[in-house]
């Protein structure tokens, strides 16, 4: 039993890297666009605002797909120097350019959502607060009754 246990815990490790470099698909929520994607369909847009919310999505996915690529590039170079033989100054530099690039990545996530805010009326917004908050309270597991 403790061998099968064993076993199954190295086999997960192995593979826990490569979910880590995987790239981020529509139904990641940290992928920056989908929660509003999905939402922004129930707004009742104008051709206008659907217009200028694809040129803001056009705007920001090449950058954001860039530094996506050199995130995933830069934490398997550090996972590789953590096993390696690289110093500790050589690994804090390395961790330091993922945590740039990270807050780098969300900064785009963060300006792009204003810039996709900014085109919707005040109506509009709070129907998607209210939309992406009960999304929220149905992705939960409900807690257990005490």
């Amino acid at each position: 039993m403790w061998k099968k246990s064993l076993a199954a815990l190295l086999v997960c490790s192995a593979f826990s890297p490569l979910v880590a470099i995987a790239p981020p698909t529509l139904a990641d929520p940290s992928y920056g666009g989908p929660r509003w994607g999905a939402n922004l369909e129930n707004l009742n847009l104008t051709p206008e605002q659907r217009q200028r919310l694809q040129a803001v999505r056009q705007q920001y996915q090449s950058q954001m797909e860039q530094t996506r690529t050199q995130l995933r590039q830069a934490k398997a170079e550090l996972r590789q120097m953590m096993s390696g033989n690289a110093s500790e100054d050589q690994i804090r530099s390395k961790h330091q350019q993922v945590r740039q690039l990270d807050n780098q990545l969300a900064s785009l996530r963060f300006e792009s959502m204003l810039a996709m805010r900014g085109i919707l009326t005040p109506e509009q917004r709070q129907a998607l607060a209210s939309q992406m908050q009960q999304r929220r309270r149905g992705n939960r597991p409900m807690k257990p009754q005490q």
